[in-house]
């Protein structure tokens, strides 16, 4: 995230249980947006100090200097995902990042697993678009797309080899990006889709 983005405060929208909120409160002030009562209230127990919110209307308008919405806007109808942008759009400043991720149904996982894969296994995933769809979608709401990749192959074994070759063959990439901390690999090359965007 820091090395993405240009300055906090930071806000997690769909924090779930506050992990990612905790690490984000190390880089600057930070705060997280949870429409789940339980799994807020157990982000505030995980992130003492940060504000989290259960409703979008409470979110300060330009409060943020950057976002991270992981694995959210899958879950979204289209109609919900616009208002959403919407929110992101009132609540980031001029200039303001985000950082998103989300299954890609045309990704390289996708074609391995068949219809084993990750993706398919939620049934909560009730929109699933392809990188270039998702990428449409995020620009046809005011966002300029700054970098795009992929999350890699990570959920082995994707062949009948032993899991350690396979893991081997498959995974290392996905290792590799992790490790570096970078956005090393191309759009649909592994199980999600990953965008940097800036309001403008």
């Amino acid at each position: 995230m820091e090395r993405y983005t240009e300055s906090g405060p930071y806000l997690d929208f769909g924090c779930g249980t506050g992990h990612l909120v905790r690490r984000l409160s190390a880089l600057g002030p930070a705060a997280g947006f949870e429409v789940s009562e339980y799994s807020a209230g157990q982000a505030r127990r995980n992130a003492p100090g940060c504000a989290i919110h259960t409703d979008a209307a409470d979110l300060p308008s330009a409060g943020f200097g950057a976002l991270t919405a992981i694995h959210v806007l899958e879950h979204l109808t289209d109609e919900i995902a616009f208002e959403t942008l919407a929110t992101w759009r009132r609540v980031l400043r001029p200039g303001g990042q985000a950082l998103v991720v989300m299954p890609d149904p045309a990704g390289r996982g996708r074609r391995l697993a068949g219809q084993a894969w990750m993706g398919f296994a939620d049934p909560t995933h009730i929109n699933l678009k392809s990188h270039a769809e998702w990428r449409s979608f995020l620009t046809h709401q005011g966002f300029v797309v700054e970098r795009e990749g992929s999350d890699g192959l990570w959920d082995v074994p994707y062949s009948r080899w032993p899991k350690l070759l396979d893991a081997a063959v498959h995974a290392v990439p996905a290792f590799v990006q992790f490790l570096s901390g970078r956005m090393l690999l191309r759009p649909g090359s592994g199980e999600s889709s990953l965008f940097v965007v800036r309001r403008v």
